[in-house]
């Protein structure tokens, strides 16, 4: 796939084949319907033996090429190659950045051989000395040697096409989501488009191969079924009993995902366990609200490129889009790449951005980003706490899912309950889509604000509005369920303060997920483990001697020296030294470059680099109140390395306390 390639579907920027169903842009077009133009020509039809300069001739087309003679005007035929081809439609397809221009085409070889119909890039169809048929047909097809012949043929093809009026055009959309028309917002579908009046099959969606295809909804459920697909929805909160902040998250996101076109959605979720936990059972019930998935047809991979990833999710806008799988290789030059990747993906959804780009003239490309909400599952954590901070963690272990519920919810889903739910929510959405632009956000931040005061998400910065947005969705779902009848308002209000009470749940423990990455509290742990293991030590600041107290805590082993007439206890420095212990402050003066060094080379050696600069390390450290001494600077900000009197002249160190390093406070 090419990076601007984003509706992955069999047309490409050169030519794709595939067996196509015949246009419906001869039907008669209703309000919605999203065609364009038609005219009378693209039909099987029996053209006039000339039309223009070209003539067909024996199932061929043919150059008619004139003369003057001493005998009067003659005119010739020249063979352009051995078979005829009509356009039938004119394509636009919006892939959500550009309109890409697409003709279906079909051929019919001199012998009668009629071929598969075609879709061809109009931009290769109209390119000089276009290939496009050989790339398509291969051997099959032939054109006639000369230089104009590939312009002549592409030239006879659209005049025949055109013999009785235009070319009739239709327009295809390659996404899903809120899309404004006509004055009606659409929610785009693989089965046409839901709006206020219901589903409208006459809007076309390709949404490619593979399965992005499955994102298809049926007609809006009514009635007893949509009561009875409601309470099979509502038992999703009962998945994980002893976590219902999993079933509760879940719901959530589900909820949450046909509201982006409200407010962007800047977050992924993050399902985490090692296998066997059910991770991917439970996450392709989410996503079997949105088509017919399952747990073996997720439609992005972490095997996908990063530009299939970027693209998929990118057309899944306004859905829910699962990446599946995130499991680090035994190989380490594998698994920096998978981390890199989920760097990339996890850090533009948080910033709703893609990977710029640039035309041959260094014009600038549009990007796709990730419009979707997203569900990540694997078996391990991507690295560092920034990077986390885009995600709700949500852990499992084998015993958490209540297997009784799994497979009650797995037959509704088998059965298109939940998407039949989906429906009916977006054509529920439909008419206050307008409106909702503007309350959705407000309530979110009024949530955010409430979270603040509370002060119970406080993780990570992004943590109160990963929250807050969960919650907003949540409180939508269950209004429209109580507006259709299927949730009193009594239980509303308990479903949603419960749901409230199990996410709070949930970013308490996020807390721990982000303690672990935090760079600061990594370096402290790195540093003990250089003193602790022997490949490092600090000296005393006045003699290099050991320190006094606890010096096997600061890279230093004793033995015992046997003399002649007694033993006695020697302690030997390990490692390098990159440091000094000053006895007087308690205080340990770390050498800079030496101390980083050994650092990285250890966080190397463990599988997980550490992934700051120096001086960012040294400024978060000093931010966080854990380097103790510093230096003010002409600009006012804080110099963290400061001068010490050491080894017969003044060395630039960083200061820590002794007791923070050795954890005594």
């Amino acid at each position: 796939m090419t990076d601007n390639n984003l509706d992955n579907s069999k047309v490409v920027d050169l030519v794709s084949v595939a067996n196509k169903p015949k246009s419906k842009g001869n039907k008669e077009k209703s309000n919605q319907t999203n065609k364009t133009d038609s005219g009378n020509g693209g039909g099987i039809l029996t053209p006039s033996e000339k039309f223009g300069s070209y003539s067909v001739i024996n199932g061929c087309f043919y150059l008619n090429k004139g003369r003057q003679t001493p005998d009067g005007y003659v005119e010739n035929q020249i063979k352009l190659c051995n078979f005829t081809a009509k356009i039938f439609e004119e394509i636009e397809q919006d892939t959500g950045l550009e309109n890409k221009a697409v003709l279906r085409i079909q051929a019919t070889r001199q012998d009668g051989m009629t071929l598969p119909i075609v879709d061809v890039a109009s931009n290769k169809f109209f390119a000089k000395s276009s290939v496009w048929v050989h790339e398509v047909y291969g051997t099959k097809l032939l054109i006639e040697p000369g230089s104009m012949m590939r312009d002549h043929v592409g030239q006879a093809i659209q005049r025949y096409s055109m013999q009785n009026g235009d070319i009739p055009s239709s327009q295809i959309f390659c996404f899903t989501g809120w899309k404004k028309f006509s004055e009606q917002w659409h929610y785009l579908t693989g089965s046409g488009a839901i709006n206020a009046d219901g589903l409208q099959d006459s809007i076309q969606t390709d949404l490619g191969a593979g399965h992005m295809g499955r994102y298809k909804l049926p007609p809006p459920f009514k009635g007893d079924q949509l009561k009875q697909s409601s309470a099979l929805a509502l038992e999703l909160l009962n998945i994980c009993p002893a976590k219902p902040f999993i079933g509760a998250a879940l719901l959530a996101t589900v909820a949450r995902a046909p509201l982006g076109e409200c407010k962007e959605i800047d977050f992924c979720l993050f399902l985490h366990g090692q296998t066997g936990t059910r991770k991917s059972s439970i996450t392709a019930l989410a996503l079997a609200f949105f088509g017919a998935f399952n747990g073996n047809t997720f439609p992005g991979n972490w095997s996908d490129s990063d530009s299939d990833l970027e693209a998929k999710a990118f057309q899944a806008k306004d859905a829910l889009f699962i990446v599946d799988d995130f499991k680090p290789s035994v190989n380490q030059a594998e698994a920096s790449k998978l981390h890199s990747k989920s760097e990339r993906f996890v850090r533009n959804t948080g910033n709703l951005a893609g990977r710029g780009r640039r035309n041959t003239d260094m014009t600038a490309k549009a990007a796709p980003y990730n419009r979707s909400m997203t569900i990540i599952t694997g078996e391990d954590l991507p690295r560092g706490q920034s990077l986390l901070g885009r995600l709700l963690i949500l852990e499992l272990t084998r015993e958490d899912v209540h297997l009784p519920t799994l497979s009650k919810l797995q037959k509704a889903a088998r059965e298109g309950s939940f998407s039949g739910l989906m429906a009916a929510y977006i054509h529920y959405l439909a008419p206050r889509l307008d409106a909702l632009k503007t309350s959705f956000p407000a309530l979110i931040l009024q949530s955010r604000d409430e979270v603040l005061q509370q002060g119970f998400a406080s993780s990570h910065g992004r943590a109160p509005e990963i929250y807050a947005n969960l919650v907003a969705g949540a409180e939508c779902l269950l209004n429209f369920l109580t507006d259709v009848g299927a949730l009193p308002m009594e239980q509303n209000n308990v479903l949603l303060y419960n749901l409230q009470d199990s996410l709070k749940q949930a970013f308490v423990d996020q807390a721990i997920y982000q303690a672990e990455q935090d760079e600061c509290e990594r370096f402290m742990s790195l540093l003990r483990a250089l003193f602790n293991a022997g490949n490092a030590h600090v000296a005393g600041s006045l003699k290099q001697d050991p320190p006094e107290l606890r010096p096997h805590s600061w890279g230093w082993r004793k033995a015992e020296i046997r003399g002649i007439d007694a033993t006695f206890d020697q302690y030997s420095p390990m490692g390098d030294c990159i440091g000094w212990y000053c006895a007087k402050d308690r205080e340990i003066w770390l050498d800079p470059e030496a101390t980083f060094s050994k650092i990285q080379t250890l966080a190397r050696n463990q599988g997980e680099a550490f992934l700051i600069s120096a001086q960012t390390l040294w400024n978060r450290l000093g931010e966080r109140g854990m380097i103790i001494k510093s230096e003010p600077t002409a600009s006012g900000k804080r110099h963290y390395k400061v001068y010490r009197n050491l080894l017969g002249g003044r060395r630039r160190v960083v200061v820590l306390s002794a007791d923070v390093i050795e954890g005594i406070e």
